[in-house]
């Protein structure tokens, strides 16, 4: 018998499971409301950080995505991991009504012909610092302090997330 852990399948792949795993995140939440300050405030920066790339990314987005032969969501394996699904019951918001994929056969659900239609802060961080090869050189186009607060961001973000969830972990312990 095959696990979710063998990522041979997305986790929570099916609306139950789905269900199941933001109802537990948030009886969790609720259960340690009075601990998760510091949860809350690393969710915040999170968004705070991830905020400030998106200008970035839609400049970069803008520029390939609706000419792309091969729109990389239509070929993408990702979906929502637990950091990602902390962060939007953490940063309160919105909660997509269903994983992206329910196998890895599918496209995600969330692809339209005009691109995705979840709010940026709501996409999984991959969607966010994956950039394809066309969007790599555009990015390299730009000024030099454009790059650095990109890759500065990316980092920042990276380190964030980890912290979120090691401090969330911490408190339901």
């Amino acid at each position: 018998m095959q696990s979710n852990f063998d990522l041979d399948i997305p986790p929570w792949n099916s609306i139950d499971t789905w269900q199941e795993a933001n109802r537990s995140l948030s009886f969790l939440m609720q259960r340690n409301l009075t601990d998760m300050d510091r949860a809350m405030a690393l969710a915040h920066k999170v968004q705070t950080r991830l905020a400030s790339i998106f200008l970035i990314l839609d400049d970069l987005c803008k520029a390939t995505c609706p000419w792309c032969p091969d729109p990389c969501c239509l070929s993408a394996k990702v979906w929502i991991d637990f950091k990602d699904l902390l962060f939007l019951h953490l940063g309160r918001h919105q909660i997509p009504p269903a994983q992206l994929l329910p196998n890895l056969k599918k496209v995600c659900r969330y692809w339209s012909l005009k691109g995705c239609v979840l709010p940026r802060m709501t996409r999984p961080w991959v969607c966010t610092w994956y950039l394809c090869p066309t969007q790599q050189a555009n990015l390299r186009q730009k000024a030099r302090h454009t790059q650095d607060k990109f890759s500065r961001l990316i980092q920042a973000v990276k380190v964030c997330r980890t912290e979120m969830e090691a401090e969330f972990i911490r408190i339901v312990s």
